[in-house]
């Protein structure tokens, strides 16, 4: 309908005048993944780890795909580089997190989606894991959750000089 299309392009255009919050970037214009503006129901952009977390040295392509009845229905959170963590399902990508699921409002609008899911990172939540290897470590090895996440990191997701120089 009109009214969620006029609601996702404000949403949008957001993202692109204010800019992205902290540890987010565009995914270069030439990339697989960059974000075509003709396409509203799909965001992807790169996230790059936040400090002091073992993902830290790692950027991690993240799709957003927006439903019809946005903002009625929340989006649903996909990460496609490979990541080792709790709320992220080794499968798929999928992330579970209670805002895009019984804790959405239709006030949030996408930046707060982002905001929420760097947040992730940084505080896993290894009650509802999808990854439930992730959140038995998690839960009970920390410090085998880190070392095996920081292996995947420098597997799946090493940030590249030029993209490290453009991370805030």
């Amino acid at each position: 309908n009109s009214k969620s299309l006029r609601r996702l392009a404000a949403d949008h255009s957001n993202l692109h005048t204010a800019g992205l919050p902290p540890n987010f970037l565009w995914p270069p214009s030439n990339s697989s993944n960059s974000s075509c503006c003709d396409d509203l129901t799909s965001l992807s952009v790169l996230l790059a780890g936040p400090e002091g977390t073992p993902f830290s040295s790692g950027v991690f392509t993240l799709t957003l795909s927006i439903p019809p009845t946005y903002p009625s229905a929340p989006p649903t959170a996909t990460f496609k580089t490979k990541i080792f963590h709790p709320n992220v399902d080794p499968g798929t990508g999928s992330v579970c997190v209670d805002t895009l699921k019984r804790d959405w409002k239709s006030d949030l609008r996408l930046r707060d989606i982002l905001v929420v899911i760097s947040c992730l990172l940084i505080s896993p939540n290894p009650a509802s894991a999808l990854n439930a290897e992730a959140g038995r470590l998690c839960e009970g090895d920390f410090a085998a959750f880190e070392k095996r996440a920081r292996t995947l990191v420098n597997i799946h997701a090493r940030c590249s000089r030029d993209l490290a120089s453009a991370v805030e």
